[in-house]
């Protein structure tokens, strides 16, 4: 059995985590809300109010009938990620794979696989609430503040 997570917050904190296997589909509590803004380094950041969507894998984009295959680590390529904005979310979910995905009011959509080796994806908030989508194939996710 995998030991539970500690969150390390930027200040030092460090808080118990859980690891959630989960067999459905889970639904996050994102305010649906407007895309504050988009922030692009080495991850895509998504801004919704009060909770950041923060993407560290490739990733699939589809708006406007077109698909598009990302990855943060290529900056050049993420100019489709900009056409996000202004839009709103309408839903955030994850499945038993590890994969997230975010549905917004335009009917563009984002899709984050679980890797391998890297941490793919994460949610901070609302509030101190953390979901991060742990590295591996068996959609294991570690969790802060159980509000997912």
């Amino acid at each position: 059995m995998t030991k539970p997570p500690d969150i390390r917050d930027p200040d030092g904190t460090v808080r118990p985590g859980m690891i959630n296997r989960g067999d459905d589909h889970r639904t996050f509590r994102i305010s649906l809300c407007d895309l504050s803004f988009i922030r692009i380094d080495h991850q895509t950041r998504l801004q919704f109010g009060g909770t950041e969507v923060v993407i560290e894998s490739p990733f699939v984009l589809e708006v406007s009938g077109n698909r598009y295959e990302l990855d943060p680590g290529e900056r050049a390529t993420l100019g489709p990620v900009l056409s996000l904005y202004p839009d709103s979310l309408s839903s955030a979910s994850v499945d038993n794979a590890g994969t997230l995905f975010l549905r917004f009011a335009s009917g563009a959509t984002i899709r984050v696989d679980q890797d391998p080796q890297f941490e793919a994806w994460q949610v901070n908030g609302p509030g101190n609430c953390l979901v991060v989508c742990t590295p591996g194939t068996t959609g294991d996710l570690a969790i802060c503040d159980e509000q997912h």
